[in-house]
């Protein structure tokens, strides 16, 4: 873990396209001889490897817009916290403005 004030952002990367392992799969098992019995077995395997590849590729797309809403808040508490100590008016309008609107709730304007 990090301990700067403003860390570098570090995004992690995707290493491969679900396109690509698919058919790095697809080439791998056209040199291998399948048994009859493994005929059964291995098209329902390439399919949960596909979703699984599916659903890895979505997890870190959510990832990456989780990170960037988390550096958004960050960005703004440090803002507010900066505005309270420049003795602002409103220094909670910087949280205002970066959370979801929640109309009614304690925390509106």
């Amino acid at each position: 873990m990090n301990n700067q004030p403003y860390p570098d952002p570090h995004l992690p990367a995707i290493a491969t396209v679900e396109d690509e392992v698919l058919a790095a799969i697809a080439l791998e098992l056209a040199r291998v001889q399948i048994c009859d019995q493994c005929h059964a077995t291995v098209p329902p395997l390439i399919d949960n490897i596909a979703q699984l590849v599916g659903e890895i590729t979505r997890l870190h797309d959510a990832l990456i817009s989780e990170r960037l809403t988390s550096a958004n808040h960050l960005a703004a508490i440090r803002a507010a916290l900066g505005a309270a100590a420049d003795g602002e008016a409103d220094p909670l309008a910087y949280l205002r403005d970066e959370l979801p609107d929640n109309s009614g709730g304690a925390y509106g304007a």
